[in-house]
């Protein structure tokens, strides 16, 4: 049975990512996104934020280029 007094209890923060100054049309920025993540994933992990959802909120000529970031962290 569970122990409802010792339950986890989590905190979430939601950030908006998109690189900076990218605008061309048919540019493929997967590369600069994916280092865009890994330096955020990093920051926040390092204050023990786990990265938990990632939703493409805005396209631009077929590309994603903003992006809802979702991490948690534990409060106890």
């Amino acid at each position: 049975m569970l122990d409802y007094k010792k339950k986890e209890k989590f905190e979430y923060k939601t950030i908006t990512v998109s690189p900076d100054g990218i605008r061309v049309k048919g540019d493929d920025i997967s590369d600069k996104i994916a280092d865009l993540m890994n330096d955020l994933s990093n920051k926040y992990g390092s204050d023990h934020w786990k990265l938990v959802s990632i939703i493409p909120s805005m396209k631009s000529e077929g590309a994603v280029t903003k992006l809802l970031v979702t991490f948690e962290r534990s409060l106890l």
